[in-house]
């Protein structure tokens, strides 16, 4: 297993530490933990669920998994499923990080999120995140523009087009 470039590392750290932060909807941040690891090349991101429901107690169970292979300098996506770590096909592999992580966090086909305790870790209601969660996490992912002093609009960034 290689490891990552020290300067990426940092970068990823400093992008998912501000994502898992962003709890949809924002009422669960005490009970839904999000968090990741950095084990060499590949980076996880899980969920701490309490162990038998006994407060204080947390065990991480996979969600996704991001694998770097400097051999080709691309990243590959895998998501957890039956003890298995199996690929991700709908976006195997891309030259950047962020744009697995986008892929990750907007889950067109439901292999990530929809296994967690239902929809009600990522959204917050059937009909999806409210705008106020929606525009947090986009401006963590570069999709919009960061929040400024002043209350003003915010523009979207278009998405990255593949």
């Amino acid at each position: 297993m290689n490891e990552l470039p020290q300067h990426s590392q940092l970068l990823i750290s400093r992008l998912l530490d501000a994502y898992c932060a962003r709890i949809c909807p924002p009422l669960a941040r005490n009970t839904v933990l999000i968090d990741y690891r950095v084990e060499g090349d590949r980076v996880v991101i899980h969920e701490l669920r309490r162990i038998l429901g006994v407060a204080g107690t947390r065990e991480p169970v996979p969600i996704a998994r991001f694998r770097y292979r400097s051999s080709s300098g691309d990243w590959l996506l895998d998501y957890f499923e039956e003890g298995l770590w199996r690929r991700y096909r709908p976006l195997p592999r891309s030259q950047s990080f962020l744009e697995l992580l986008r892929e990750f966090d907007l889950d067109p086909i439901g292999l990530f999120w929809g296994r967690l305790d239902g929809k009600s870790l990522r959204w917050c209601s059937s009909r999806g995140r409210c705008i106020d969660c929606d525009l947090r996490y986009k401006q963590v992912l570069g999709l919009a523009a960061p929040l400024l002093d002043t209350p003003a609009k915010v523009l979207s960034v278009p998405s990255v087009r593949r």
